[in-house]
């Protein structure tokens, strides 16, 4: 388990956000709550102080006066009250819904490419260090100072025929069968269908799905 400490170095300006999901946060709850989480050993684990890290799709909690980040390789999934995670690519993953015995699922995570279109078009904002492609700290604080945002990018996963595959065009359409790409080509085709769309990617699972 990974303690983490520290404020952040840097805040972001609001003018210059392209277009998507901004958060006044770095987690994905504002306060803390209660979560079931799941354990690879088996074991259920009552947590009344968890929350999820938007940085990197890791759960945190608190310790104390201590925030903790857990070691995403023993854990499976996690239940915030009826908000369902499971672990994709060391990431939790909410539950939006299914047909049948498959299912979509949502990662949300602060969209670094917006961020530093942010940075190139816009001479308020002041520069937050970056370390590879992760923010880097000093110092951390969950909550932006106010009227402050960062960029969100959800990155969406079907559960299908027992297998998590990403939702994109080109692995998608690798996978099928033959009859299904002719209903995938259809649905994707329509107007107003959107891959960013959560009802879209539910129209085309529908469609897909035996």
């Amino acid at each position: 388990m990974k303690k983490i400490c520290f404020l952040l170095l840097c805040m972001l300006s609001v003018s210059g956000v392209i277009a998507q999901d901004n958060t006044y946060n770095l987690t994905v709850y504002k306060e803390y709550k209660p979560a079931v989480l799941h354990m690879v050993s088996g074991r259920t684990v009552n947590n009344p102080l968890t929350n999820v890290f938007l940085k990197n799709g890791a759960l945190l909690y608190k310790q104390g006066d201590d925030v903790m980040e857990l070691n995403m390789a023993t854990i499976t999934a996690a239940d915030f009250g009826d908000d369902h995670y499971i672990k994709i690519e060391d990431r939790l993953a909410l539950f939006v819904d299914s047909v049948g015995r498959n299912q979509l699922y949502s990662v949300s995570l602060v969209d670094l490419d917006s961020y530093r279109a942010m940075l190139r078009n816009n001479v308020n904002i002041t520069h937050l260090d970056f370390g590879g492609d992760q923010l880097q700290y000093t110092t951390i604080d969950l909550e932006l100072q106010e009227g402050q945002t960062l960029p969100v990018i959800n990155i969406f996963y079907y559960y299908y025929n027992g297998k998590i595959v990403r939702v994109h065009e080109r692995d998608l359409y690798r996978i099928l069968t033959k009859d299904k790409k002719r209903m995938y080509k259809t649905v994707i085709s329509m107007e107003g269908f959107k891959w960013t769309d959560p009802d879209s990617l539910m129209k085309l699972l529908k469609a897909i799905s035996d």
